[in-house]
């Protein structure tokens, strides 16, 4: 039998993870451009929901972006929803893996990265 106090610590935990991975989003926002995303800013937004990828922004400045930037935002794009970031990863120029969609990252995306990973609990769909 589960204790009491087992269910809160995972209750605890699951809120944490959720602040965690909404403070890396928020950074990965603001290092990509706050007009790829919305409804709202990272200021503004309480969830992140507030601050879903925009896909007709992203699909015409991807063509722009430099290798480590349209990898950061497939990846990105991918937490958010899978098989676009996935869409997103067969247009660029990189191996097809996380590993491949990381290796051109600077040190401040693969941290962000790496704390959306660790704190990842799914993205409703809207």
């Amino acid at each position: 039998m589960v204790g009491k106090d087992n269910i809160l610590n995972v209750l605890i935990q699951t809120e944490e993870k959720e602040k965690r991975f909404f403070a890396a989003w928020k950074r990965g926002v603001d290092l990509l451009g706050r007009h790829l995303f919305g409804p709202k800013t990272p200021a503004t937004a309480q969830h992140k929901d507030d601050l879903r990828p925009v896909r007709t922004r992203i699909e015409k400045e991807i063509v722009s972006m430099s290798g480590g930037e349209e990898q950061f935002i497939s990846a990105m794009v991918s937490f958010y929803n899978p098989d676009w970031g996935e869409d997103l990863a067969r247009k660029i120029d990189c191996q097809k893996s996380v590993c491949g969609l990381t290796y051109n990252l600077d040190h401040e995306q693969a941290e962000i990265l790496a704390e959306l990973m660790v704190n990842y609990q799914g993205w409703p769909e809207s």
